[in-house]
């Protein structure tokens, strides 16, 4: 699946977003099925930085898993906002793995093709 936006050089958020809809933004403490919660997205997270959206392409309709966060206080990047973007295949899938996989758990076991740091982009490939 290639979305035909990673060929061109974008290089702000602001202007990457011009291309794709949000679809879904999930609650970034998933439930278990009593209401309980599940887990926040990062073990370091409290629930108010960390964050998942389902992004489509406007143009091709790739879809996109995003793992919004940002990291610890005693980070460098403390005060930076990450958005990591994953190629998924449906919205059925994404909505799968924000039922089943901790933020940490989908890092380790995928690989986000772009990253936005606050207003900057890089693609990773």
């Amino acid at each position: 699946m290639n979305c035909c936006q990673l060929e061109k050089d974008i290089a702000t958020k602001s202007e990457l977003m011009k291309n794709y809809d949000i679809v879904k933004e999930y609650d970034p403490q998933p439930k278990n099925k009593d209401g309980s919660i599940r887990w926040f997205l990062y073990r370091w997270d409290d629930g108010k930085n960390g964050v998942r959206r389902l992004a489509r392409c406007k143009h091709c309709g790739c879809v996109f898993l995003i793992q919004a966060y940002r990291l610890n206080k005693f980070s460098e990047y403390a005060d930076v906002q990450f958005e990591d973007w994953y190629p998924i295949g449906s919205e059925i899938e994404a909505d799968y793995a924000n039922q089943n996989y901790t933020g940490l758990q989908w890092e380790l076991e995928h690989r986000p093709v772009l990253q936005c740091k606050d207003e900057a982009v890089v693609c990773l490939g």
